[in-house]
């Protein structure tokens, strides 16, 4: 899983929370990773698919959430083992195999297991299982558990159970990475065709700790904030040219292009001066939780 994104007919849809009770719809969410529409799953997982964004767009962001959380990731034993918990694609996967002794992916979406088996068909470290990340995990233990966004399709208490379940297969001194979309404050959900929780750094903060755990460390993720701009580029290109051809992959790589050749200024200056503003722009965040349950 780890999309992270709302498409433009589900953003009118997303509202502020009005009880903490509120739930996904379990089933939505599977319909849609089932990749119903014959969308790549490896494009779908990590957020191009709607928009046209060329296959590189996904490199450039994979390429900057490694170096964010590489320092994190050097603290593992390369002879460690390590499970990831909602797959998706198996990008992650595959980079844990060629770094670490053994890993293991555990997907729900049938359609993201089939994918994912075929990118780590050549690593013999490298497993994956298809099953709930709730229910279906290995014993283990586990040198590093890693989460590429899989709680925005939870509700609370299942956060709470999972972090729990988790931590009961760590090895001592075990880390667990949570990768996820956020919102800068409060809750929001996302309706429709496409459900999830986008919760704030602080939301997820109060959950780790009624998991109890306490260790916890919080990164900002600027290869997701890339996308996120480029899809926001997208959408204003669609709403105020509809004259332009909606779907088209050349309109797509021609916009990450251009965002790419200005980045100085659209994915660093703009952002924070907005910020600076007081301007929620681009509107969904995304940040890396470390937490050290035994630390």
């Amino acid at each position: 899983m780890g999309s992270g994104k709302i498409s433009q007919a589900d953003r009118t849809a997303m509202e502020r929370e009005s009880s903490l009770d509120k739930q996904i719809d379990d089933a939505a969410v599977q319909r849609y990773f089932d990749g119903a529409d014959g969308t790549a799953p490896a494009a779908m997982s990590m957020m191009a698919h709607e928009y046209n964004l060329p296959s590189n767009a996904v490199a450039y962001r994979l390429g900057k959430e490694l170096r964010t959380i590489n320092p994190w990731l050097n603290g593992v034993s390369k002879s460690g083992r390590v499970l990831d918990v909602g797959c998706g694609a198996g990008n992650w996967v595959e980079i844990f195999a060629l770094r670490y002794r053994s890993v293991i992916g555990v997907e729900r979406s049938y359609a993201m297991v089939e994918d994912a088996k075929k990118r780590v068909s050549h690593l013999s470290n490298a497993q994956i299982l298809q099953g709930d990340g709730r229910q279906d995990l290995p014993a283990g233990p586990f040198d590093l558990i890693f989460l590429g966004g899989l709680c925005m399709y939870l509700g609370d208490n299942d956060v709470v159970a999972l972090l729990h379940s988790l931590k009961s297969r760590l090895s001592e001194g075990g880390t667990i990475i949570l990768r996820e979309s956020t919102v800068r404050e409060g809750v929001q959900f996302a309706e429709g065709e496409y459900q999830a929780v986008y919760r704030s750094v602080e939301r997820y903060q109060k959950l780790f700790g009624e998991a109890e755990i306490s260790h916890v460390e919080v990164r900002r993720n600027g290869g997701y904030t890339c996308m996120e701009i480029a899809e926001e580029a997208v959408e204003f290109r669609r709403k105020w040219l509809p004259f332009l051809p909606k779907d088209s992959n050349l309109f797509g790589y021609l916009t990450w292009w251009l965002l790419r050749l200005a980045s100085p200024i659209t994915f660093w200056a703009l952002p924070r001066a907005l910020s600076g503003l007081n301007v929620a722009w681009p509107r969904l965040q995304n940040h890396f939780f470390k937490l050290n349950p035994t630390g």
